[in-house]
């Protein structure tokens, strides 16, 4: 192949991978992404996906990329050292209470449970040696189930709940490293950047219907507050978060709310 010729291919390769990043700009959705478009201008194989996620806006992109060869997945899952850390992504979760007349503070990821529905921690308040956690974002459930009912009232007990918590108690959360402090932070933040969002059903009347509901705190799979990795968590280092309320809570019923650390764990290959 002549040198003019070269020149024309790695000009046309460059305009390609200038279109593919205006197009990852404008069109989000658009499937063929940059890495896509690499492969096919370069020859690479295509067909798998890799758990890499970009971000652009509130969009979350999960691009695909070249599958990996025999070799470089056996590199992957097997030491080369005995220190190596591979990386996966991880929610790193706990839970507690909050009862009716209930003040706080609540504090999570401090003790170890052998509920693991409840919490994950391997250990009371810190990483074992060698795990890091890189955090992307922290994200509040509120673990409630409401139940047909005779009692007209009953979806708006569920969401009253929730409500009362965020916004009528303002919760906040701060973040515990090293004795380092991060926040306070409202807990509206958390899960999205709203508060309830409420589906239910009723029928009948009020002295004799049925009724149900289920209320969530901001619109599941939306994230938390965006920590975007810039917390890391590192082994044999002290941490938690604390729930704070400005008023005592008032709620229908005990429930449960679950903190999740959401991000990528770094840790001894198996």
């Amino acid at each position: 192949m002549t040198r003019r010729a070269l020149s024309i291919l790695g000009l046309l390769s460059c305009m390609l991978l200038l279109a593919a990043g205006i197009a990852a700009v404008f069109d989000p959705s658009n499937v063929f992404s940059a890495g896509v478009l690499t492969a096919l201008a370069f020859g690479a194989p295509i067909g798998l996906k890799t758990i890499g996620v970009k971000t652009l806006g509130a969009m979350v992109i999960i691009p695909w990329m070249p599958a990996k060869t025999r070799s470089e997945l056996e590199a992957i899952a097997n030491p080369q050292q005995a220190n190596q850390p591979e990386v996966i992504p991880w929610q790193l979760y706990d839970s507690q209470d909050i009862a009716n007349a209930a003040a706080g503070p609540f504090s999570f990821f401090v003790n170890q449970n052998n509920d693991k529905t409840i919490s994950n921690m391997e250990g009371p308040g810190q990483l074992p040696d060698p795990q890091y956690f890189e955090v992307f974002y922290l994200a509040a459930d509120f673990l409630q189930i409401p139940t047909a009912t005779a009692l007209a009232n009953e979806p708006n007990q569920a969401l009253a709940n929730v409500e009362n918590i965020l916004k009528t108690c303002r919760a906040t959360f701060t973040v515990n490293l090293a004795n380092k402090r991060y926040g306070p932070f409202s807990l509206t933040m958390a899960h999205s950047t709203g508060g309830a969002t409420f589906s239910g059903y009723g029928y009948g009347t009020a002295a004799n219907g049925t009724s149900s509901g289920v209320v969530n705190n901001g619109v599941p799979g939306t994230g938390g507050f965006p920590f975007s990795g810039a917390l890391v968590i590192p082994p044999k280092t002290g941490f938690d978060v604390v729930v704070a309320l400005g008023a005592a809570a008032t709620v229908s019923a005990t429930l449960k709310l679950r903190l999740s650390l959401v991000g990528n764990l770094y840790r001894k290959v198996q």
